[in-house]
């Protein structure tokens, strides 16, 4: 059945704004990654997560889970702060991110022994508070991490390039040769042919970045690291459309014209990220 003409209108005008915005966006992204510092990349970063995180909270709130949203932001920024570091150094501080792990779980629950509504929606309403914390600011914050490592603003690029490039891979492979769901209930039009036209995609990327600009890496670690990053890009995906589906969302919110909200764009970055930083922290000498 032919699809009906308002739809591919609609189709049409998404693809023009997500492509309009591609063109505005990526080249104000390589500037600030290029000739930013450390600490305009945290700011980037820290913007990210407090957006991500009003988004994530909205989606609780979709699923009638009230969270101390007030509260997520401050510990959100407060964790984001811990995270960043000079560049050139490796691991960060251990005493002040176990501080404000730490805190992260306290001062919720110590919030709702004087302020709730209803007992019986605490438990929701506490672990979702919690859960935007740490899905949003905790993971995020390695790529700050990423960042202030040697040869920082390449791995960076490398991220982008290994993640995204795999999502485009993806999607043009599942709709040339896409047949079989790969999770129907969570995100009906992946297929698992787009799936591995998207791993695929990946480690041509990678070992393309380790023949031109990423060389400290080798070749075989390369085609690991393609491998792993789309995996976990993949799932990444894939969870924030759980908590959509929970909730009943199409987009997590509009801010960005023709990708919906800042969650939807980074959603694989949210799990690739914290893969490429242990996996440089197991494979770069101390």
């Amino acid at each position: 059945m032919p699809r009906p003409k308002a739809s591919k209108n609609k189709e049409s005008s998404s693809n023009f704004k997500r492509i309009a915005t591609s063109i505005v966006g990526i080249p104000l992204l390589i500037i600030l990654i290029y000739y930013g510092t450390p600490l305009h990349f945290w700011l980037l970063i820290t913007g990210c997560i407090l957006l991500g995180l009003v988004e994530f909270y909205q989606i609780m709130a979709k699923a009638n889970i009230r969270c101390f949203s007030l509260l997520g932001l401050g510990l959100g920024l407060l964790t984001s702060i811990a995270f960043f570091q000079r560049e050139g150094s490796f691991l960060p501080h251990s005493l002040v991110i176990s501080l404000v792990v730490s805190l992260a779980v306290v001062v919720p629950f110590v919030g709702y022994l004087f302020y709730f509504h209803d007992l019986s929606t605490v438990i929701p309403e506490l672990f979702g508070t919690l859960g935007g914390i740490f899905y949003v600011a905790w993971l995020l914050g390695h790529i700050i991490w990423i960042r202030g490592l040697s040869h920082g603003k390449a791995l960076i690029f490398y991220l982008l390039l290994v993640v995204w490039s795999g999502d485009t891979f993806a999607y043009y492979t599942g709709s040339l040769l896409g047949k079989h769901r790969l999770s129907p209930r969570i995100s009906p039009k992946k297929t698992i042919e787009g799936s591995i036209g998207g791993i695929l995609g990946s480690i041509l990327v990678s070992i393309i970045a380790h023949f031109t600009f990423l060389k400290p890496i080798s070749l075989g670690n390369s085609i690991l690291l393609g491998l792993v990053l789309n995996v976990f890009g993949q799932l990444g995906d894939l969870a924030e459309s759980l908590l959509k589906r929970g909730a009943g969302v199409k987009d997590s919110g509009t801010l960005i014209p023709g990708h919906g909200g800042i969650l939807d764009r980074i959603d694989s970055l949210i799990f690739a990220g914290p893969a490429l930083f242990y996996f440089l922290a197991l494979y770069l000498p101390k």
